[in-house]
């Protein structure tokens, strides 16, 4: 699989689990994470490996303010890094947004990387962080998910 068939492939899991990216449910937010945790061991042929931290997973949480639109984001993100070319780094996004409320807002911001540490532990405590956890209580509707691959 090469990094520019990940979108693609991440899109296509995710439909055949049930997720609708502008219909997404509370319980969906479990089924999302099921999906990443499934796509991020696929392998990227084109990449550097991920014991030379050129695949690794990002898990975030936090309340953010783009282009004057307010919301609080859980997102789990796949960084990779070309296997010819190590100065491009590519990030395959999938993000969600609710409208911020006062218990978003109490739940701060977190980040944690998968660098150095098996996937199945890292998606352990990425789940834990706050604001995961509030997300996979269902305590409140996405207002959307957005999958989006970019060269940073």
């Amino acid at each position: 699989m090469l990094i520019s068939e990940m979108e693609p492939l991440l899109t296509s899991m995710l439909d055949l689990a049930g997720v609708r990216p502008d219909e997404v449910s509370a319980a969906d937010v479990r089924r999302i994470v099921e999906v990443f945790r499934r796509f991020a061991t696929v392998a990227a042929d084109d990449a550097v490996s991920p014991d030379q931290d050129g695949d690794g997973v990002l898990a975030q949480t936090g309340t953010v303010d783009f282009d004057g639109v307010r919301e609080f984001c859980a997102d789990l993100t796949r960084q990779l890094i070309e296997a010819d070319d190590q100065d491009v780094i590519w990030q395959l996004r999938c993000t969600l947004h609710w409208t911020p409320s006062a218990e978003t807002e109490a739940l701060g911001s977190s980040v944690l990387w998968s660098f150095g540490m098996p996937l199945d532990r890292f998606f352990a405590e990425a789940l834990s962080l706050p604001g995961w956890a509030w997300a996979l209580a269902g305590r409140q509707t996405p207002r959307h998910l957005m999958i989006k691959l970019d060269r940073v």
